[in-house]
Parts: C-alpha cells; structure tokens; sequence
C-alpha cells in the first residue's frame, strides 16, 4: 500500500498540468459560474475585499494549506493515477468517493479543529459547493494525470473566497 502511494503522488506530482488544459479550464469555469450562483443567491458569498496586515503571506500560505494538502489527500492518495484508463464507471465512481470525504472533512474540520468555520463549514449551500468543487478537483485531476491540476483550482478558489468574498481564513483569526 506504501508504495501505491508513493508512486500515485510521484506521478501526480511529475506530471504536467498542461495536459488536457482547455478541459481543466472549462471545467473551473463552469465551477465557478456555479459556485458565484449559488453563493450569491443564498446570501453565503457577498462582496467583500480583506484587510489585513498579512494579506501578502496569503496566496503562499492558502496555496500549501488548505490547496496544496487537501489535493494531495483527497486526490492524489484517494484516486488511482490511471483511472482515465478504466472507463466512466470508475471514473465517476473514485469522483463521488473522493468528493463525498472531501465534504465530510469540511464539518469534521469545523467542529474539532476550526470552530470559528463552523458558520461557513456546516452551511449546506457551502457543502454543495464544496461538492462540485470536489468533482470538479477530482475529473480535473483524472483526465491531465495532475496533482496540480486540483491544487491550483483548489487554491484559485480559496484566494479568490478569502480575499474578494469575506471567505474566514484561519491564518487571520
């Protein structure tokens, strides 16, 4: 098993993201248009740009955590490299799991960990979108073969809901 996740993360990691750029695009686009619908008419994202004295450590600090760790976790260890290879089924069967614990690591986080999430974290409308943000991180992940593929959706998206949004950010709290 060791070795199964050592080669699943080597070849991750190696990978270019280049591969299959225009799918990964398109599918952050249409993640996004989602998330921004849903956010704002929910009443869960609003307009807000952050203040604050670190806002210049931010991207590096969001890029390793929570982007650059949780791609590694609930993609890199959780979905098999070649999956392309084994067909749809598997395909949307690694997408579901790997989206599912995504969500379920969120409340887990806020009610152990990050208590000040707990507003965001354990929102229903967050969750779906941290739903399609998982199956959009997982299929970007299968068809380029990429770690980074997911790291940088993943880390775009949270940049993005912490600087512009008033996304919670634990670094600030």
């Amino acid at each position: 098993m060791f070795s199964y996740f050592k080669t699943n993360l080597a070849t991750g990691f190696k990978t270019s993201p280049l591969h299959r750029t225009m799918l990964s695009i398109s599918l952050f686009i249409l993640f996004a248009v989602f998330a921004m619908a849903t956010g704002f008419s929910t009443g869960l994202l609003k307009f807000a740009s952050l203040e604050s004295d670190l806002i210049y450590i931010l991207p590096l600090t969001l890029f390793i955590f929570p982007s650059l760790f949780e791609e590694t976790v609930f993609r890199g260890l959780l979905i098999p490299n070649d999956t392309v290879l084994k067909g749809s089924k598997e395909i949307l069967k690694r997408s579901l799991f790997s989206s599912i614990i995504f969500v379920i690591w969120h409340p887990f986080n806020a009610l152990t960990i990050n208590p000040g999430a707990k507003n965001f974290f354990l929102d229903p409308w967050f969750l779906l979108i941290v739903f399609v943000l998982g199956m959009i991180c997982s299929l970007g992940y299968i068809f380029s073969r990429s770690l980074w593929v997911p790291t940088i959706m993943h880390w775009l998206t949270v940049l993005f809901w912490v600087l512009f949004l008033g996304g919670r950010n634990l670094v600030l709290q």
